[in-house]
């Protein structure tokens, strides 16, 4: 009686690793065969230009001068949680509400966007700004026409991404 009950725990405990094993291979399998992905290339026909002092990061943006197309600028800026952004720029910059901050012009071959600052306020007490990372992110799409002639910006269609964290060169 004993070597049966032994046989049935065997078989049942068998049973259990067996099935938890499928559970294991059916997910790897699934992930196994994920492709895809985009490539980006950073850079390519603008440049940011940044100056940091004072707590305040001032940033302008610059058609590179061999740019065929004119384009469109938006830029977002990235910090801790336990500071805030204030974004102060002309007319010309507008906030949206995705978060982004929109360049009224479009910007033509070697032209630049006016200087718009980002300040960072409720700074935690003894924080050292070099030691500080603010984060700013801009891309451009390029200008394109509705069939009247008027010139749009479709942010599906991004042309550049980059981002500069506060210390890069």
């Amino acid at each position: 009686m004993k070597k049966k009950s032994l046989i049935l725990v065997a078989a049942c405990a068998a049973l259990i690793l067996t099935s938890s094993i499928g559970t294991a291979f059916a997910y790897f399998s699934t992930y196994e065969k994920a492709l895809g992905g985009y490539v980006i290339h950073l850079g390519d026909y603008e440049e940011i230009t940044e100056d940091f002092n004072d707590w305040t990061k001032k940033v302008v943006i610059t058609s590179k001068s061999d740019s065929l197309d004119d384009v469109y600028i938006r830029i977002k800026a990235f910090s801790g949680s336990t500071v805030n952004l204030q974004y102060v720029g002309d007319s010309k910059w507008s906030p949206a509400a995705d978060g982004y901050y929109y360049y009224s012009d479009s910007l033509k071959a070697g032209e630049s966007t006016t200087e718009i600052d980002v300040k960072i306020t409720n700074i935690p007490e003894g924080v050292d700004p070099k030691s500080f990372n603010v984060v700013v992110i801009y891309e451009a799409t390029k200008v394109k026409y509705k069939a009247d002639g008027t010139p749009y910006a479709d942010w599906n269609d991004v042309l550049d991404v980059t981002y500069k964290e506060e210390g890069d060169k």
